[in-house]
């Protein structure tokens, strides 16, 4: 499953990050790589914007960007 399908206070766990250089390297730089844990805050109504927090921080992703981050959903 993709980022941008998990809804407004569901979290889930980083198996793979999709997404070529340079992106790639901003989002490890944000902290976003394989087993850690995130969690979206809020999105927009049309989820072009997700809010999420990794490791206490809070992160702003276009819908472009969360596409590209594969989760396991947590239950």
């Amino acid at each position: 499953m993709r980022l941008n399908k998990l809804n407004i206070g569901e979290s889930g766990i980083i198996t793979k990050i999709h997404a070529k250089e340079p992106l790639k390297s901003k989002l490890l730089s944000m902290g976003f790589a394989r087993g850690e844990r995130v969690k979206v805050l809020k999105h927009t109504l049309a989820k072009n914007t997700f809010d999420i927090d990794i490791n206490g921080v809070n992160v702003a992703l276009r819908d472009e960007e969360a596409r590209e981050i594969e989760v396991m959903k947590e239950s």
